[in-house]
């Protein structure tokens, strides 16, 4: 049995054998001790069954009649069975082996050699990112070495005059030369 929400069909076949035997050993039990069937069920819904205590024994009665119950009792089996399994596994052989022992699998190796190469490319880019930034950086102070520098400040009435005089001598010429853009 698995954990999974939809159930298959051999689950169904396995619950009805199951009922089956819960029925048959039940009234072999109530036949036994001499109990009616009819003052079992009154016991069976007295409060005092009601309690945790009283659930948790009866839980393989109880789980003949509800499915999910059922399912939930066999799955919680089937972990404890496999529990069982390792630690004989374990007490005869010392050890677990490598693919049941926590935090290694055969993916692990497979995970760690994609890390490496996942770090390798990341550092390759970020080496070419700051070459392409330095280019830039170049590129930039270059441009600014080419272009005329205007050493102003906001409020310098010595820039104020300048354009002002370069735009009267361009109103007395003759002709305007024109700049492509």
């Amino acid at each position: 049995f698995d954990d999974e929400e939809e159930s298959k069909l051999s689950y169904t076949e396995i619950y009805q054998e199951y009922q089956a035997l819960v029925e048959k050993l039940l009234e072999g039990y109530l036949t036994e001790v001499g109990i009616t069937e009819e003052k079992f069920q009154e016991a069976f819904s007295s409060p005092l069954a009601k309690t945790h205590t009283s659930q948790a024994i009866l839980q393989t009665v109880l789980a003949a009649e509800d499915f999910r119950l059922f399912k939930k009792m066999m799955v919680q089996k089937n972990i404890e069975m496999q529990l069982q399994a390792i630690r004989v596994m374990k007490e005869r052989n010392g050890v677990l082996p490598d693919c049941l022992t926590e935090g290694s699998d055969v993916f692990s190796e497979i995970e760690q050699e994609e890390m490496k190469i996942l770090r390798e490319v990341l550092r390759k880019s970020k080496e070419e990112y700051e070459i392409e930034q330095e280019k830039r950086r170049t590129e930039e102070a270059r441009a600014k070495c080419k272009s005329p520098a205007v050493t102003s400040f906001p409020g310098d009435s010595r820039e104020t005059v300048k354009v002002k005089e370069s735009t009267e001598r361009a109103d007395h010429s003759e002709e305007t030369p024109k700049l492509s853009l």
